[in-house]
C-alpha cells in the first residue's frame, strides 16, 4: 500500500491499451505521457475479453523506453473466462513513480501458444 499521500480519489484518472492479441506477436504502446508531471501509478489490471488457454502466459509489463518493466511486470494467466480481469496494487509490488517527461510504455511478450486477447490498464494520479 501507498503510504504517506492524501489521494483525492476524484483525482485518479484511467488509462487502457488497446486490444492485445497474446497469442500473436509482441507488441507495446505508448499509452500516456505527460511533459509536466510525475505520475504516481497505483493498481494495474488485465482484462480477458476473451477466454485464455491453458497454455503457459506471457509477460505483460509496464515501463519506458529505456527499461520496460521499470513499473510493473506480470505473466498473463492461463484458463480466464472472457471478461475475468486480474487486478495488482502496485504499492505492495513497487512505488510507481514515473518521472516527467518518460512516455509509458505498455508491452507484452507474445507468441502465447493459444488463446488470449486482453486490455491492459492502469489508475494513476498526477504529482
Amino acid at each position: 500500500m501507498i503510504t504517506g499521500l492524501d489521494i483525492d480519489k476524484e483525482l485518479l484518472t484511467v488509462c487502457n491499451t488497446t486490444l492485445f492479441d497474446l497469442s500473436g506477436s509482441a507488441a507495446e504502446e505508448i499509452v500516456l505521457y505527460n511533459k509536466n508531471h510525475e505520475i504516481l501509478i497505483h493498481k494495474v489490471w488485465v482484462k480477458y475479453i476473451e477466454a485464455t488457454s491453458a497454455d503457459t502466459g506471457v509477460a505483460i509489463k509496464i515501463g519506458s523506453s529505456s527499461n520496460d518493466d521499470a513499473y510493473f511486470t506480470a505473466t498473463s494467466e492461463v484458463s480466464k473466462d472472457a471478461l475475468d480481469s486480474k487486478e495488482y496494487d502496485i504499492g505492495s509490488m513497487v512505488l510507481a513513480k514515473v518521472p516527467k517527461d518518460t512516455p509509458i510504455l505498455i508491452s507484452h511478450a507474445g507468441s502465447k501458444a493459444g488463446t488470449g486477447t486482453a486490455v491492459v490498464g492502469f489508475s494513476y494520479t498526477l504529482i
